[in-house]
């Protein structure tokens, strides 16, 4: 991996993060694929998340994904949320499109894509029990609302 002026950054931001898988997934598949960019762990506490987010755009940072404890809160701190983000009120992923800063929901999409390739599942007309109460659970439910379940 060569790092220049010209790298993209990208990220994630939790408490904790040093177990995360992310990083040695994400820069395996940013090598594999010849881009200029590194992922790199940010450790963030609840405390420190609007800094870290306001730094996002300050350090020119592409973007980063969110997990405990920062899903629901980081809503409040881009400029503009999409539609299911809206709906479900949890974000794990802000993309810095050039200083203005989006938040997406990719979980609930996630979960759909992984039963219909893993599983060959499709979940229409299907009941389904959902436990949980965080962000990707609500983002589990309005994705298999969506996707019609019984």
């Amino acid at each position: 991996m060569q790092l220049s002026g010209k790298t993209d950054v990208v990220g994630i931001f939790g408490d904790p993060v040093a177990h995360s898988l992310s990083p040695r997934m994400q820069n395996a598949a940013i090598q594999a694929s010849g881009l200029d960019a590194v992922y790199v762990p940010f450790h963030v506490t609840a405390a420190q998340l609007c800094d870290a987010v306001k730094a996002i755009r300050a350090m020119s940072i592409r973007g980063v994904n969110l997990t405990i404890p920062h899903k629901e809160a980081a809503c409040d701190l881009v400029d503009e949320l999409d539609a299911s983000a809206q709906m479900i009120g949890a974000i794990n992923t802000i993309v810095n499109d050039n200083g203005r800063l989006k938040g997406y929901n990719t979980d609930g999409l996630g979960l759909l894509k992984a039963l219909k390739q893993e599983l060959d599942c499709d979940v229409a007309g299907k009941r389904v029990l959902l436990l949980g109460a965080g962000g990707a659970c609500r983002a589990a439910l309005v994705a298999l609302c969506q996707a019609k379940v019984g």
